[in-house]
């Protein structure tokens, strides 16, 4: 590592070097850059820009450059991760906020009905290893209430793949 003392500010400057890369030394080739530098370029790369070298050698951040194809993909992709977050498939049971995949609630439905069928009047929901709903002699009502919270969530997984769809057709 170099470092420079300067009677201005008085402190220690750190230098890096750049060669298609970042040193602690000076490389044959390289160009000098201040610690102050350096950690703006590696701020900027976190924050999602690219490090790329000027005509003159010299390090710089630009804004990635990508393909048609890669903007739909990563587009789709941030349509899924949505969909899979409790902004959109939550709701709420006994005062509680709750969000259940979609196998969760097509089991949960499905053990629910089974429960109905074979005369059971008793119900107990859990999540998060919480009891949030115990139902006695309202067993239709909990298949009915869950019937229309599934009906909600299916309308959201259509417009996440109709979103998707519109984007994939771009």
């Amino acid at each position: 590592m170099v470092c420079y003392w300067t009677l201005e500010i008085n402190k220690i400057i750190i230098m890096k070097y750049w060669k298609q890369g970042f040193y602690d030394e000076p490389q044959e080739g390289s160009i000098e850059i201040t610690e102050g530098y350096y950690q703006k370029l590696l701020a900027g790369q976190s924050a999602g820009l690219e490090i790329l070298e000027s005509k003159k050698g010299y390090p710089i951040l630009v804004e990635p450059q990508y393909s048609l194809e890669d903007v739909i993909k990563n587009k789709v992709s941030e349509i899924q991760v949505f969909d899979k977050s409790e902004c959109v498939n939550s709701f709420e049971l006994s005062g509680r906020s709750m969000w259940l995949d979609k196998s969760t609630r097509v089991g949960l439905f499905n053990s629910i009905s089974i429960e109905k069928q074979i005369g059971k009047s008793d119900t107990v929901l859990w999540y998060d290893a919480i009891k949030v709903y115990h139902s006695h002699s309202r067993c239709f009502s909990n298949v009915k209430c869950f019937r229309a919270i599934c009906i909600k969530l299916l309308q959201c997984d259509t417009i996440t793949h109709r979103s998707s769809q519109v984007v994939t057709d771009y």
